[in-house]
């Protein structure tokens, strides 16, 4: 994985500080950056269209409290357009459309790390970003744990030494405030705790990553490995899940991804494969990309699913079938606009 995007991870507020993001406020110690994009995304799946169309909006305050220590909070939303119901009971295009939190946290950081708070990217996602590059399909198959991907009411630590960067999170199970217990106070006993590490050879471009952890006595582990050449970029990671539910399958993730460059074209390939006891994901993805400049582009992505209808897999110990619309292809256009 490229270096710019290890050390974003380890900032913390990877989609705030990159090259885009534009500084509102700087003074006495105290900034204000601003990052977003806009995309329009037209899907088609069996020959029907839908917008998948989504905007994204960041903001990372940052004030300096000392020559070693900072604090820093971050928020990103995103809006997503929602066409009119099919069943003619709203007019189309009429309809209001969706805001997600995708990220509210604070901390503090300083010589040996950032520590944060919040709504935030579980340990695994530095290592999923290494086969998670394309601008809308890809990285189906590491079935992060939830306490592991992007989730609220996490503690995480992230540092960064020379080539070496570590991740430590803990996420707290979710207290119910209802009077359920005799005025008691109860929770889901949904926590969970995440180790990962990545490592940049840097001679010779290749980057490791290695990252573990666990929920309600379900664990996963998840290894990467990727390698840079100019503009040749190859990347794969393993993804183990251990399940202690009754009934429930073991599973195993694998994840393949290529990119090459030719001036403003990027092609890019990825194949996820994924199995309990029978196949549960199996798709390769294709994507055109061209960057009329750095910060705005056009795509075509086509993912060709290869499950077929009437197949039968259990997740988490859930007998699953897959449907006429689980096994379509779905083909993406989008033009994305980064600030």
């Amino acid at each position: 994985m490229k270096k710019t995007l290890i050390a974003l991870a380890v900032a913390g507020a990877a989609v705030a500080t990159g090259v885009n993001a534009g500084e509102l406020y700087n003074q006495d110690g105290t900034s204000l950056t601003m990052k977003g994009r806009v995309e329009g995304i037209l899907s088609l799946k069996d020959g029907d269209a839908s917008d998948k169309s989504r905007t994204r909006l960041g903001f990372l305050g940052k004030q300096e409290i000392n020559d070693n220590l900072y604090g820093l909070g971050y928020f990103e939303g995103q809006f997503t357009s929602q066409d009119g119901s099919v069943d003619g009971s709203k007019s189309v295009n009429k309809e209001n459309g969706t805001f997600e939190s995708r990220y509210t946290y604070a901390g503090l950081g300083g010589t040996y790390g950032l520590v944060t708070y919040g709504k935030q990217d579980g340990v695994l996602t530095p290592l999923s970003d290494f086969t998670d590059i394309m601008s809308y399909h890809g990285d189906s198959s590491v079935k992060k744990l939830t306490v592991l991907d992007r989730v609220d009411n996490q503690l995480k630590y992230a540092g960064s030494f020379d080539n070496l960067n570590v991740f430590a999170e803990y996420r707290f199970a979710d207290r119910s405030d209802e009077d359920q217990n005799g005025g008691v106070y109860t929770d889901n006993k949904q926590d969970g705790y995440g180790l990962s590490a990545t490592y940049a050879l840097a001679d010779i471009g290749v980057d490791l990553g290695l990252g573990y952890g666990a929920q309600d006595d379900d664990n996963q582990i998840v290894a990467t490995v990727a390698y840079t050449l100019n503009d040749l970029y190859l990347s794969a990671l393993y993804s183990h899940i251990d399940y202690d539910a009754a009934g429930a399958d073991n599973y195993d993730g694998y994840e393949v991804a290529a990119s090459y460059t030719i001036d403003k074209t990027k092609l890019i390939a990825t194949y996820n494969y994924g199995k309990t006891n029978d196949t549960s994901v199996n798709n390769l993805a294709l994507e055109v990309a061209y960057y009329f400049q750095p910060n705005f582009r056009s795509y075509v992505s086509y993912n060709l699913n290869m499950l077929d209808k009437g197949d039968t897999y259990k997740d988490a110990g859930n007998l699953k079938t897959v449907s006429d619309a689980g096994e379509q292809d779905e083909m993406v256009v989008g033009l994305r606009y980064d600030f």
